[in-house]
């Protein structure tokens, strides 16, 4: 990819649909956060904190975003990750960004959620007017966690949704542990309140987990669902619902879902029809960025820039968020992400 259509590519106004708060954190935002707290978890030097992203399969990830998470002590750390986000997202053309914020977790620390949730939007309001990127957010819940705790996540979904900012609910962590179905009934009264809904499948399990996802809570979107591409008859059901996956290569290398040098299936998916939305996931700690995502998919991936021009216009047309501007990106080069 030449600079040119780098900057072509920076300038088309894309939405970020798959990105966690907690898994922004760069390696520097962590030693920061651990010089303030007395080194913990055995952060005790810049070095530490690079070494807890240099995992090598799944396991590794889940404790380093397990760990980061935990890092995010007080309300004004959080604020303190919101801005830094927006901050990020602006010069990748982004104009709009729907984040995972994992209330489960704060859920299981047992810490008040409101001077959280009242800092996590001062924060968004302050760096909307800022960045011009517009935030939203998705409440997550832990699946290992289980239902229960899920329907609490829910009941909060629920309860802040009508000030605006909550978009949705969406379940992330290890899909191994537990079946869909376990959720289908928050999801079912989330959906009923006018909620959007995602969930984490086909990342690690195969396409079972995917037709698990669909046939028990019919998501909006799923993340990841690479898997899909191993069964013929899901795939043209993906494609039939028009059920958009969140695309992250970086990630799925990262964490093991794809081995070294094995091909990403993003493209076959795209050429038999299923939607997808280009995201970052956790670009803090695979040190990625959404423009990289996308400049990688041109490079490694098989997508013409035309075809990367239509998935970002995809991405703002595929969230049905009322009265959303087409604002112009921010006048600004983007950092790089993985091969570029």
């Amino acid at each position: 990819m030449t600079e040119l259509e780098r900057e072509q590519l920076r300038a088309t106004p894309k939405a970020e649909l798959h990105l966690h708060l907690e898994g922004s954190l760069a390696p520097a935002t962590l030693w920061r956060l651990a010089q303030r707290q007395g080194h913990p978890f055995g952060l005790d030097s810049l070095a530490a904190c690079q070494r807890l992203y240099q995992f090598r399969d799944f396991a590794g990830f889940i404790q380093a975003i397990k760990t980061a998470s935990q890092l995010l002590r007080n309300p004004a750390d959080y604020a303190a990750a919101v801005a830094a986000l927006a901050e990020a997202l602006a010069p990748q053309g982004v104009v709009y960004a729907e984040v995972f914020l994992s209330l489960g977790i704060l859920l299981w620390r047992q810490v008040e959620v409101e001077p959280y949730w009242e800092a996590i939007e001062e924060a968004r309001t302050g760096a909307e007017a800022a960045t011009g990127v517009r935030l939203r957010w998705i409440f997550d819940a832990v699946r290992q966690f289980g239902a229960e705790p899920f329907e609490r996540v829910v009941d909060w979904a629920l309860k802040l949704a009508p000030a605006g900012a909550v978009v949705g609910i969406g379940v992330g962590g290890d899909e191994a542990q537990r079946s869909a179905a376990e959720f289908a009934p928050g999801y079912a009264r989330a959906r009923a309140a006018g909620l959007r809904t995602s969930i984490h499948a086909g990342e690690t399990c195969g396409p079972e987990s995917v037709w698990d996802a669909l046939r028990q809570l019919s998501p909006d979107r799923i993340g990841h669902g690479l898997r899909a591409i191993g069964d013929p008859g899901l795939v043209d059901e993906l494609a039939r619902r028009g059920t958009p996956l969140d695309v992250c290569p970086t990630s799925n290398y990262k964490t093991g879902a794809l081995r070294p040098g094995q091909p990403h299936p993003a493209h076959e998916l795209h050429r038999r029809g299923v939607r997808m939305a280009v995201s970052s996931d956790d670009p803090g700690i695979f040190g990625c960025t959404l423009l990289g995502e996308y400049a990688w998919l041109n490079e490694h991936g098989g997508f013409s820039l035309e075809e990367l021009r239509q998935l970002a216009r995809a991405s703002l047309d595929s969230r049905v968020v009322p009265g959303l501007p087409r604002l112009a990106p921010p006048q600004a080069g983007g950092d790089r992400g993985m091969g570029i």
